[in-house]
């Protein structure tokens, strides 16, 4: 796990205080209770205080309904984003939360994280108290002050760090935030907006994007390795023997050099999009790959930077290897020790930027 991971989790924490204490200021447990019955005293046996009906009508709405827009597609998130979601949930006031990535079919880049809270009105005491949590769980995302922002014809409310940005907007007992680089982020809430006027309608099930791209693409400047050409085998006959991926149309293969020795051996597969039309299609033969590498080690899953990364160390004598995507395209390392693999593993996806 790294540092943006840990990031989210604080996150996660902050919105829960932020919404915890905004209701416990609003709802008839806390200390502003409007009839002021927990600060009265009647004599030293007042009897069992009376109970205040509350509670908010909010008509329900499919969370599928805001997972739409034209050229996007909402992918699975990251184990910490989903770990995250499903923190929130577990609020009294929130009935279920569904968390996805927002992505564009053109080009595969991920726009923005996209959150959809189902509330449970019957927990929230009074409109007062519902405006209250809507307005601390966007604040709880941002460091400054929640404001109202038109969107596509719709006043929404806007908070923001100095990185990101996020816009909320309720409707019926759904709340839907989404949150990222501004421009990236307005556009992902304009499309939704959009193709919801339209009466579109999206789906729940994942749908991660795999945008084709050459294999060349895989090996950009990485500022700790350089990916050097293995030699044809006349010119070394004993190279290393290329991996096989099904659905696979190619593979390409670099030596990954460190301080001038080849530490590990890189390899980057373009993918045929009939066989894998998603990342979710994909996923499932990632394992098998860098088992049958590692001489059928166990693979286990592990969050690097903004990445799954698929991990397994082969015994005494056999390489370690680690398998992600980026866009359309699947990468492979392995090398004779974890450690050098890994810290090839951290860089490469580093360079790549967000995938």
């Amino acid at each position: 796990m790294d540092r943006r991971s840990d990031r989210r989790a604080d996150r996660i924490v902050a919105v829960l205080l932020a919404a915890g204490l905004l209701l416990g200021a609003c709802t008839d447990d806390g200390p502003g209770r409007p009839d002021e019955l927990g600060t009265r005293t009647d004599g030293p046996n007042p009897g069992a205080l009376p109970t205040i009906p509350g509670g908010v009508e909010l008509a329900p709405v499919d969370p599928s309904s805001v997972l739409v827009g034209a050229e996007l597609a909402f992918g699975t998130p990251l184990p910490s984003e989903q770990a995250a979601a499903d923190a929130l949930a577990a609020g009294p006031e929130v009935a279920s939360v569904l968390v996805r990535r927002a992505y564009s079919v053109v080009d595969g880049r991920h726009l923005a994280d996209v959150l959809a809270v189902t509330l449970d009105g019957a927990e929230l005491f009074d409109e007062a108290a519902l405006a209250a949590f809507e307005r601390g769980l966007v604040g709880a995302f941002g460091s400054g002050e929640v404001t109202t922002v038109p969107v596509a014809g719709r006043e929404v409310l806007r908070a923001a760090t100095d990185r990101s940005v996020t816009l909320g907007r309720r409707d019926g007992d759904l709340l839907t935030l989404a949150t990222g680089p501004e421009a990236e982020v307005t556009l992902v809430v304009t499309r939704q907006l959009e193709a919801a006027a339209r009466g579109e309608i999206g789906s729940v099930v994942p749908a991660t994007p795999l945008v084709p791209v050459p294999a060349e693409a895989a090996f950009v400047p990485v500022p700790t390795v350089a990916f050097a050409p293995i030699p044809p085998p006349e010119e070394e006959p004993v190279g290393p023997e290329a991996p096989a991926l099904a659905g696979a149309t190619g593979v390409q293969g670099r030596y990954g050099v460190v301080a001038g020795e080849r530490r590990t051996v890189v390899w980057a597969f373009t993918l045929d999009p009939a066989a894998y039309p998603t990342a979710e299609a994909l996923d499932p033969a990632l394992g098998p790959l860098v088992a049958s590498r590692t001489g059928g080690a166990p693979v286990e899953p592990a969050e690097v930077v903004d990445r799954v990364v698929l991990a397994a160390d082969g015994a005494e004598g056999l390489p370690s290897a680690r398998a992600f995507r980026h866009k359309g395209l699947v990468l492979l390392v392995e090398g004779d020790r974890p450690d050098q693999v890994d810290a090839v593993v951290t860089a490469w996806i580093t360079a790549l930027g967000p995938g």
